[in-house]
């Protein structure tokens, strides 16, 4: 091992490097001060609080449990309605929330990430949920 190496190591194995972590409540709209400026977007449906987060310089929504890309139920692939959720009806209403963005990746909490835009996932779920 380097030195340099060896001495960030020796520092976090003896606590001199500290995580710091603070929890701020974020709503619909809020921007964070993050690098790219992402945006907050409501969902609600799924749960009391639910949101995506958009990121227009990554192209990128991060949808969480709002829309799964494999069920955690059957192992199912593809975009689909979220088991276990509080309001069915107002889960896929939510999903006109992030139809219309413009992105290339839909990032789901559980699945694989979604290469297209989040209007053709939001079909593939509205048509799962019919199915």
């Amino acid at each position: 091992m380097r030195g340099s190496r060896a001495t960030q190591w020796l520092s976090i194995a003896s606590g001199g490097v500290r995580l710091r972590r603070e929890v701020s409540e974020v709503a619909d709209g809020d921007i964070l001060e993050l690098p790219g400026n992402p945006r907050v977007i409501g969902m609600p449906g799924h749960s009391p609080g639910s949101i995506a987060v958009f990121s227009p310089d990554a192209r990128a929504v991060f949808v969480v449990d709002a829309l799964p890309t494999r069920h955690v139920l059957t192992g199912r692939t593809g975009p689909g309605p979220a088991p276990f959720t509080d309001d069915p009806a107002g889960a896929l209403a939510s999903l006109d929330r992030i139809a219309g963005l413009d992105a290339d990746w839909v990032l789901p909490g559980h699945g694989p990430a979604f290469r297209g835009s989040p209007s053709v996932a939001v079909e593939a779920v509205r048509a799962a949920a019919g199915a």
